[in-house]
């Protein structure tokens, strides 16, 4: 049952029929809930698709969003998942209905004002990843303490692995541990740099992928 607060023109919480009422970032909210018996459209089912795609794109980015997204929202009634869900939506995709698809290399992690990573890059080395970047020779010394957040995502999986405050942005360098039962899989790899006050972030950049390797197939010898 639903309850008016302030009397007649207060804020309206729960539900009567099909309406509910609720508070969101503090401003009073009323939607309407219920099924539709009409088959969807077309652009329907490629909306629910994106949607689809970008919130199992986020799922596991959710504590990394919420560090690389909180200075667009500072003032604002949204929120962090929102509005990268919101960004991913209008730049992250390729394809058509139905082979919509995340388009890694133009996600977005992070937003913010200190320079992003140059030229980053990934190799495989024994016992994990080695992320690189370039550091220029004329870089402002304000910068060198910066730290390196480096990000890897496992989208099979539907898991990430997280350094938060790495390598200085001065070394060039990050060595990323992962577990062996990881090595082999699909992974996408990020870069984002964080002031060494934690203050201030950079635009996420992408620093490459790695593809799942095909498991080998067991030889069967047949006996004549």
């Amino acid at each position: 049952m639903g309850n008016l607060n302030n009397g007649l023109f207060g804020s309206f919480h729960g539900r009567v029929g099909n309406l509910v009422g609720y508070t969101l970032n503090g401003k009073n909210v009323i939607r309407t809930i219920g099924k539709s018996n009409k088959p969807p459209t077309l652009p329907k089912l490629a909306n629910f698709q994106r949607m689809t795609v970008v919130n199992n794109f986020l799922r596991p980015l959710q504590e990394v969003i919420k560090v690389g997204y909180r200075n667009e929202v500072i003032g604002t009634d949204r929120n962090t998942y929102n509005e990268a869900l919101s960004y991913h939506k209008k730049h992250a995709l390729k394809g058509e209905y139905p082979e919509i698809s995340l388009d890694y290399p133009k996600a977005m992690l992070s937003k913010g004002p200190l320079p992003f990573a140059l030229n980053p890059s990934i190799l495989k080395v024994d016992g994990g990843i080695q992320f690189q970047w370039e550091v220029p020779a004329d870089m402002p010394s304000n910068y060198h303490h910066d730290r390196a957040m480096t990000v890897l995502l496992f989208p099979e999986e539907k898991i990430i692995s997280c350094i938060y405050s790495g390598s200085r942005r001065e070394e060039g360098k990050e060595f990323f541990q992962i577990s062996p039962d990881l090595s082999e899989k699909h992974l996408e790899a990020y870069l984002i740099f964080v002031s060494y006050n934690g203050q201030q972030i950079s635009d996420s950049v992408y620093a490459g992928s790695f593809a799942k390797v095909a498991q080998p197939l067991h030889e069967i010898s047949l006996e004549e």
